[in-house]
């Protein structure tokens, strides 16, 4: 019996679970445009049908793709596949699937198995005892999650021209901001080049590593201040969420990036 439903909502993230048997001949997934799904078989198999031909997958295995087009799942035994369902914008500085499109997850990406772990749990808990602002981080965690995996998991082991190191590092930093210990060095670690090869890569852009990790850092913190779900948190507790130290780092972030400081944005806001 083919069965796929809705295991979890987190704002605009979706945690669903497609489960068939192998006498049930071919399936048709969820077919939703504007959607990015990262797909991981949990048990059994399948063939995926695609623009770009038929892809085997085992237990363990995973794949990106976009929600806007039909795919073909033909398992050759019993099946069960549990998918992370994002917005294609999330997916910010990531060129994400397009129509048609599977990309699989290599399977030695250190992130696939911790973010589908993280998915089963949360698609567990009890979703009345989350609060609002539980609720925003599960969907923050998870959207990150997949990002970093896309990012991770379907990176050539090549080393393209200085706009692909660049576009890497905006999504590395943008899944990491909230990281205080994310510096250049570890961006260029995590992609597999050289810290000058990094810095040349954003000098074509009239950018630093440094300032990139910044600015990520304080718009992520200036959607926090100007979110009245979060009035509750503390401008110190906002810095750390933000990947800062404390309060006085953040005012001093927002400074440098020609923002006000933290009490005038949440003051503007309340009047």
């Amino acid at each position: 019996m083919t069965k796929a439903r809705t295991l979890a909502v987190f704002g605009s993230v979706r945690i669903r679970e497609f489960v068939k048997s192998r006498d049930e001949g071919k399936s048709r997934l969820e077919r939703v445009a504007g959607l990015i799904g990262l797909h991981s078989v949990r048990a059994g198999g399948m063939d995926i049908g695609s623009a770009a031909g038929t892809l085997r997958l085992r237990t363990n295995d995973a794949f990106l793709s976009s929600h806007d087009a039909p795919l073909l799942a033909s398992p050759r035994d019993d099946l069960r596949l549990l998918s992370i369902v994002i917005p294609a914008e999330a997916l910010t500085g990531y060129t994400a699937p397009g129509p048609g499109e599977v990309r699989p997850i290599a399977s030695a990406s250190a992130l696939l198995d911790p973010a589908v772990a993280f998915a089963e749990r949360a698609a567990a808990a009890d979703a009345e005892p989350v609060s609002g602002f539980g609720n925003y981080y599960f969907e923050r965690l998870l959207q990150e999650m997949v990002l970093g995996v896309a990012v991770e998991g379907t990176r050539s082991p090549r080393v393209g021209p200085a706009s692909d190191v660049y576009r890497d590092a905006m999504s590395t930093i943008l899944a990491q901001r909230s990281d205080p210990n994310l510096t250049p060095r570890g961006i260029a670690d995590q992609l597999k080049v050289s810290l000058r090869q990094l810095q040349r890569a954003f000098r074509s852009r009239e950018m630093t590593p440094e300032r990139a990790i910044r600015r990520s850092r304080v718009e992520h913190a200036l959607d926090l201040l100007t979110d009245r779900t979060y009035d509750g948190l503390s401008i110190a507790e906002i810095g750390q969420y933000s990947g800062f130290s404390g309060g006085s780092s953040l005012a001093r972030a927002m400074a440098q990036e020609g923002r006000p400081s933290p009490s005038v944005v949440r003051r503007s806001l309340a009047a």
